[in-house]
């Protein structure tokens, strides 16, 4: 195994590669803290030798790689490295047997897995997993990020994942659904207010960017919001200041912000529903999540996942997906994404009596059995298939948008700006 070695003094380095080498083992050593930023990587990297003159990068590889074993060395008391992540600290001079017993002893426990790997993500997709690695680089900075994604695709478990490997992570991580307030209290929930600003202020009320001060701020379905609050939001970005509603004076806020939308942003943009200027401000780390359906092989691992999940949960034996099964939940189009795969994993779970889930057990929507004409037809657009499923869903609920809008797991105010769209193109009538 390669094993990375940063320090400044040049015979120590030499010193290390050559016991590294007696070991049976590959040396990659450095002198330079930017050579080793740029070469060092979990995958062959399972261990690296890190000088205490480097902290900072005890510190960065370890929140970017945690699966990354370090090992610190120098003249101090090591209290330091040991806090921001190194698990070992040898004193200079040490003995070559020292640094052996410590190397043997790491090379030989279980390496740990990587975080996504069995924890709030689990792909087995080449392009989400380009994803995971853009995410645990950019975690650990201060850089917006901007998400996109349809709904139930794990757009805020990204947003949580984020501030937990930020430097930020010891701070307050806020959240606001902006597509589930109505514009005229969406001000005073942003930035607060005044006793006294209106009626029913009765006390002074801190918003939720004074809430995430120090933290992150989750903006969720940021294009949702009307033109003239995108304006103020922008200068609150720009000025990290915002004014309580009722408020003369400003109030210096320091946060790091994560947005996200359902929506084609390059759509509202051009249709002129989402202001250039703020997309800017807040796509400085772009992000795609792709739908469940474009990635097929997380279906199976994501299912056993849930299962595993719902077991612990509801303290029930777990349950085996019978290859019937698989096959079903891997042709549904899953229009809900994770979100409705979890719904219906544990339907299953709950329904099924005996030890396997068969295909009947495996419900999609409110009551349809899984059956292979639940996938759409090849070459329906994903325009066409959003379209059939809101007709077919308040269908079902006898045109009640509330109950349409919770079965879909959008808002009422998503629900009624599509049936708005569908309006424009003269195929649907408000009388719903």
């Amino acid at each position: 195994m390669p094993i990375a070695i940063l320090d400044q003094d040049k015979s120590t380095v030499d010193i290390l590669s050559d016991l590294i080498g007696e070991m049976g083992q590959v040396p990659h050593p450095f002198t330079s803290k930017d050579k080793f930023l740029g070469a060092i990587d979990p995958k062959p990297h399972g261990i690296a030798i890190i000088s205490d003159d480097f902290t900072d990068v005890i510190e960065g590889t370890k929140q970017v790689y945690p699966t990354i074993e370090i090992v610190a060395i120098g003249e101090g008391s090591g209290g330091d490295c040991l806090r921001v992540g190194a698990s070992h600290y040898l004193k200079k001079p040490f003995k070559a047997n020292e640094i052996k017993e410590i190397l043997t002893a790491l090379l030989h426990a279980p390496r740990k897995q990587e975080p996504f790997a069995n924890g709030a993500f689990i792909t087995e997709d080449a392009g989400m997993k380009k994803i995971l690695e853009i995410i645990h680089r950019v975690a650990p900075t201060q850089a917006p990020v901007f998400i996109q994604g349809e709904s139930g695709t794990g757009k805020e478990v990204i947003a949580r994942h984020l501030h937990r490997h930020s430097k930020r992570c010891a701070g307050p991580y806020v959240g606001i659904n902006l597509a589930a307030i109505p514009d005229t209290l969406l001000e005073s929930e942003l930035f607060g207010y005044d006793k006294g600003a209106f009626t029913g202020a009765y006390a002074t009320r801190m918003g939720k960017f004074e809430l995430a001060n120090g933290g992150t701020i989750l903006l969720d379905e940021i294009s949702e919001i009307s033109l003239g609050l995108q304006a103020k939001l922008l200068r609150v970005l720009q000025e990290k200041q915002i004014d309580r509603v009722g408020s003369s004076s400003t109030i210096s806020v320091d946060f790091r912000v994560v947005a996200t939308t359902n929506r084609v942003i390059e759509e509202e943009i051009r249709d002129g529903r989402f202001r250039n200027d703020l997309y800017f401000r807040l796509n400085v780390i772009p992000i795609r999540v792709p739908p469940l359906r474009a990635r097929r092989g997380d279906i199976v691992p994501l299912s056993l996942h849930f299962i595993e999940k719902i077991a612990r949960r509801e303290n029930m034996e777990k349950k085996l997906l019978t290859q019937e099964a698989k096959d079903a939940l891997r042709d549904y189009s899953w229009p809900g994404n994770v979100r409705e795969l979890e719904n219906v994993i544990e339907r299953s779970m709950i329904l099924t009596e005996g030890a396997e889930i068969a295909p009947e057990y495996i419900m999609f929507g409110m009551d349809m059995p899984a059956a292979p004409e639940a996938a759409p037809a090849a070459g329906t657009t994903i325009h066409a298939m959003e379209k059939n499923l809101i007709f077919s869903t308040l269908d079902r609920v006898d045109g009640n948008r509330t109950k349409a809008a919770t079965m879909l797991g959008i808002s009422i105010r998503t629900l009624r700006n599509k049936l708005n769209e569908y309006t424009s193109e003269g195929q649907f009538s408000d009388g719903v």
